[in-house]
């Protein structure tokens, strides 16, 4: 069920930062690439049913991104920095979340 509701986000995360799936899960640095991760374990992270880190781990690296658990956490840190400012991720999110609904 997890891993079904995770790859909604997948799907959803990509098509907004308009990169390739593939490309999500490389270590590319690149700030789309990276902000695109990082909104994903967002996403899984804070839901009304969250996604343990432990699973957002396994489901990256079943599609061979290997993250430790720090990494995550930074991750959604950063996205919580995003949403005090930044108008536009708060419209992603919600925008995202419609669709995966």
């Amino acid at each position: 069920m997890k891993k079904k509701i995770f790859n909604k986000y997948v799907k959803s995360v990509c098509k907004a930062y308009e990169i390739d799936t593939d490309l999500l899960f490389t270590k590319d640095k690149r700030s789309e690439c990276a902000d695109a991760r990082h909104l994903l374990y967002w996403l899984c992270a804070n839901r009304e049913s969250p996604i343990k880190i432990t699973y957002i781990q396994k489901f990256m690296d079943d599609n061979g991104y290997k993250i430790d658990h720090s990494n995550v956490i930074y991750g959604v840190k950063k996205i919580n920095r995003h949403l005090e400012n930044d108008l536009d991720m708060k419209d992603l999110v919600e925008d995202i979340r419609k669709c995966t609904s």
